[in-house]
């Protein structure tokens, strides 16, 4: 197991490691998951093309012959060529039907796409926090290794017993075994990223990357918002479509040839609403929108008062992570007055390491302030739609 993650190790440290700009960048154009939501947007304007066009027109070819009781018998025909016509208003309501549709199609995409760069954004946070935890594993080893090499030289200079420099080195086995345990969770992490950005390739990826929130006001665009908004106007746009209770008339144009006369009628056929006149399929599209609007409401009033909690729980990160590091510049001068002590005087060991923990503490507590720190970044850019582009 040990050859493994010092393998694993071995191999981030030695590869050129590429930035999260860069890696987000090619999740993203590489992601099958979003690339099929794509094709949907294709597949909507091409059904909107189709709910567009005009239907075709009929043509009607007749043969007679005639036979009457006295005198010759003589052929007729009659042609018919009919088209139907669609009103006036009509093509306007669909066409804004079918924008209504491809918006809506548009706003899935982006929202999918927001929500892949969310969840790579959060999952690449993870990586980073296990991997700083794991670097701050081999500080602490170093440190503890330290202080069992000057137990060592103060046991053999007769200074201290063998019992304190055994604590010390069991405080080295100790970090020894944490270290490795942080190391397997920055690879799983890191597989874990992998996987969720849909990329297959194992790459050295920058560990140290800030994310900062793009922007801070009271308008929200959220990417799920916007799909509500967008399935509310394509109901809306749907309802007024309805209100055209007839869409088509049939115009037509006829010539018939007979022995003694030929014939010429044009005329139109004019459908009569009386059993359909289309006011349920209007009824549920007004309900629907109706729906989204509450929807769009309740939607609003949690993202607001995620943001407020977003911006409030940012502010008091902040002062914890200035605090915290003004203790750690103490901490590591307190530590190195402790070693440099413990060389040459009977310091006692407990002490010493007790200072040790507590400086790793801190910095644990500050790389996982950090963590918080680019994770709210991402939720806050998220509800107010950065990522919706």
């Amino acid at each position: 197991m040990k050859k493994i993650l010092f393998s694993f190790v071995f191999m981030t440290v030695s590869l050129y490691a590429e930035s999260f700009e860069h890696f987000l960048d090619k999740a993203i154009k590489k992601n099958s998951y979003l690339k099929s939501y794509s094709l949907d947007l294709k597949q909507t304007k091409i059904e909107g093309a189709i709910l567009e066009r005009y239907k075709n027109p009929t043509l009607e070819l007749e043969y007679s012959s005639f036979k009457p009781n006295i005198g010759s018998d003589y052929n007729g025909y009659r042609l018919n060529y009919s088209q139907p016509i669609r009103l006036w208003g009509v093509a306007e309501d669909k066409q804004a039907f079918v924008n209504s549709n491809i918006k809506s199609s548009n706003a899935k995409y982006n929202q999918r796409r927001a929500i892949l760069i969310r969840e790579i954004s959060l999952s690449y946070t993870l990586y980073s926090e296990a991997k700083m935890l794991f670097k701050l594993g081999e500080e602490e080893f170093e440190i503890a290794k330290k202080i069992y090499d000057i137990s060592v030289a103060r046991f053999e200079g007769g200074t201290i017993s063998q019992g304190v420099k055994l604590q010390a080195k069991v405080d080295l086995e100790m970090s020894e075994n944490s270290k490795d345990l942080l190391s397997l969770n920055s690879m799983q992490h890191y597989f874990l990223l992998l996987k969720i950005a849909g990329i297959s390739d194992e790459i050295e990826l920058e560990d140290n990357y800030d994310f900062s929130v793009d922007k801070e006001n009271k308008n929200i665009f959220n990417p799920s918002l916007e799909v509500l908004k967008k399935k509310r106007e394509q109901a809306l746009s749907y309802s007024k479509l309805n209100s055209n209770k007839i869409e088509w008339m049939n115009l037509f144009a006829e010539m018939e040839n007979e022995r003694e006369q030929d014939i010429l009628r044009v005329g139109m056929n004019v459908p009569l609403a009386f059993f359909n006149d289309k006011s349920q399929e209007k009824t549920i599209a007004t309900l629907q929108a109706s729906r989204s609007e509450l929807l769009i409401q309740n939607e609003s009033s949690r993202l607001n008062v995620e943001l407020k909690k977003l911006q409030k729980e940012r502010q008091i990160l902040l002062q914890l992570s200035k605090g915290t590091e003004k203790m750690l510049i103490t901490q590591h001068e307190l530590l190195k007055m402790y070693e440099d002590g413990y060389k040459i005087s009977n310091i006692n060991l407990l002490a010493l390491q007790d200072i040790k923990n507590k400086l790793i503490r801190t910095k644990k507590s500050l790389i996982q302030m950090n963590a918080a720190l680019n994770q709210n970044a991402i939720q806050t850019n998220y509800i107010q739609g950065s990522y919706n582009e």
